[in-house]
């Protein structure tokens, strides 16, 4: 008996399914993952690139468009003892005139010597005191222990901790461990005693840190004496200037 012929659509399927048709279907699909793949990988890699490139551009701090701190105008109080007495900043190598500032972001001047004029937000005690002549180093530094804890006079002396003298340091009324890159805030009261006292002693030359800052910060108007020199700018009204005792 003679076979019957195949449908011709099973005949048609099956050459199309043959091995060597399958691989052509396989590599072609396979090209076009592989493609697609490096598509999407370029897409991310090009924006990650580009987005790198623009984290990375620097300016000079200062310039028009390029501040890299908030600009204030603030008033901190502070005070340095070594060995019980009060080191005296009415100096001129300590003191900045209008328009002739020791540095912009914080420096004092008359009539309060122990008030820092803050100008630049972020701005370190430390900062202000390279400024002036000063450094400390001590343990607001993670890697600097109270042994460490040292502090460079104008002079070139070099006051270090050691058995038998030590250094304390107190903001707002709280014993802390350094200073040196805490950030100065508006109306602060650091102490910073270096010699021989106990903790207690310590506490009570805190008590002799002036509290005048907040004259010039116009926190407490019913304080500014007649003839207060003006402020260039101070408070915290933005960019509108205000003037003590006006």
């Amino acid at each position: 008996m003679a076979k019957k012929p195949m449908p011709a659509a099973t005949t048609s399927a099956n050459s199309l399914l043959t091995p060597k048709v399958m691989l052509g279907a396989v590599l072609v699909l396979a090209a076009g993952v592989v493609t697609l793949g490096m598509l999407l990988f370029l897409g991310v890699n090009g924006t990650t690139t580009h987005e790198q490139a623009l984290n990375l551009t620097t300016c000079t701090g200062g310039t028009p468009g390029c501040a890299l701190r908030a600009e204030i105008h603030e008033h901190a109080n502070f005070a340095l003892f070594i060995d019980g007495k009060k080191f005296d900043f009415n100096k001129p190598e300590f003191l900045s005139e209008v328009g002739k500032e020791k540095a912009a972001d914080a420096h004092i001047h008359e009539p309060r010597y122990g008030v820092v004029h803050l100008h630049r937000g972020g701005t370190t005690w430390n900062m202000f005191f390279k400024s002036i002549g000063l450094d400390l180093t001590d343990p607001s530094f993670e890697t600097v222990t109270n042994e460490q804890t040292c502090l460079k006079l104008p002079a070139g002396e070099k006051l270090c901790g050691n058995a038998t003298k030590k250094f304390h340091f107190i903001v707002n009324g709280v014993k802390v461990n350094g200073v040196s890159t805490t950030e100065i805030h508006d109306l602060d009261r650091v102490l910073i005693a270096y010699g021989t006292e106990t903790d207690a002693q310590a506490m009570a030359l805190f008590a002799q840190v002036d509290d005048d800052a907040c004259i010039p910060s116009l926190r407490c108007p019913e304080r500014i004496p007649p003839g207060e020199p003006t402020e260039q700018c101070t408070g915290k009204t933005g960019t509108q200037c205000t003037k003590p005792g006006g």
